[in-house]
């Protein structure tokens, strides 16, 4: 493992007068709170900041401080009529096409910040620190190797990485410096209780409608019993639309008493792929199973799309989930 270099990270922000932040498609509380805690922080060291979001936020994260300066450029003509930017930074992305649109923004260096262990190191200066529990700890010691005094916007922000990223502190990741750094967060103001509750309790029918349908389709592997999942097919989406953001409906079949590996299936509008989010407690690893179709992200929690319709997704997967259970 490489060590993260945090002093030419830093340089690189000093040396930039314009820089833009952005972070991968469908991103969570890790990605958006990430960019918005550097956003408030690069505005106060005197930079030309903007926030550029290659898929549209969902509004459950509309509690965050400063989300309104997220701007959604989602095609490619969009992103290369930006004004060019000395820096672009990346949060919480592992590969450059997750970056979506947002990668044909014209800049000079682009940045890349992240903690996922499956990171490919796709930018000019990579700041990939694989032993933080969420990229929000990254930027956070970045900013304090910029100098930079954390005060209750950033770290309203940054508490909101680090609780979605340990899945409220249940996780694997969920170590002494993620309360140690929930601790720091605290003794400047954060309302723990309340962004807990944003992200939690802010459901509306809609949301509700959706889990009803993940629990219909929920289903225990007949083969490897700790296997289940959930696998929705465009059919299946389509009657109760598509949510702003499928949350954490991978935990419905985590949830289930004995379960190891848990899944999510998603097959697109055209049915030409699949997207996967996976789920598994150590010892087990889910991320070779994402890496193996393109995919990423943490051990035990990681995605893939797969290039094809759920029931081909479904006859190469399992098999492989399966396996990890027994490798």
């Amino acid at each position: 493992m490489k060590r993260p270099n945090y002093l030419a990270a830093a340089r690189a922000i000093a040396d930039a007068a314009d820089i833009v932040l952005t972070t991968h498609i469908n991103s969570d509380a890790d990605g958006i709170g990430t960019s918005l805690a550097l956003a408030i922080a690069l505005e106060r060291l005197g930079k030309r900041v903007r926030f550029a979001c290659p898929t549209r936020p969902a509004s459950i994260y509309a509690f965050l401080p400063r989300f309104g300066m997220a701007q959604t450029i989602d095609t490619e003509v969009a992103a290369k009529a930006m004004p060019a930017c000395d820096l672009l930074l990346s949060s919480d992305c592992g590969d450059r096409k997750r970056l979506g649109a947002c990668s044909h923004i014209p800049h000079g260096k682009l940045l890349n910040l992240d903690h996922h262990v499956t990171n490919d190191r796709f930018g000019d200066l990579n700041l990939v620190d694989e032993v933080a529990t969420c990229s929000g700890m990254v930027a956070a010691k970045l900013l304090d190797r910029l100098d930079v005094d954390l005060d209750r916007e950033i770290a309203d922000n940054l508490y909101a990485t680090l609780v979605f990223d340990t899945g409220r502190f249940m996780h694997s990741n969920t170590d002494a410096a993620a309360f140690r750094f929930a601790a720091r967060l605290a003794d400047l103001g954060v309302d723990v209780s309340a962004i807990n509750r944003a992200l939690t309790y802010t459901k509306k029918p809609h949301d509700l409608a959706v889990t009803r349908l993940g629990i219909e389709r929920l289903r225990v592997d007949e083969q490897e019993p700790r296997l289940a999942g959930i696998a929705l097919s465009k059919e299946d989406i389509a009657a109760v639309g598509e949510p702003e953001d499928w949350g954490e409906m991978v935990d419905i079949p985590r949830s289930l008493a004995g379960n190891q590996v848990a899944y999510l299936m998603r097959e697109s509008k055209d049915g030409t792929m699949t997207r996967v989010s996976m789920r598994s407690n150590p010892p087990f690893q889910v991320a070779p199973v994402a890496q193996a179709f393109g995919g990423g992200g943490h051990l035990q929690a990681a995605g893939a799309t797969f290039p094809g319709s759920l029931a081909e997704c479904l006859r190469e997967m399992i098999p492989r989930l399966r396996r990890q259970l027994h490798d």
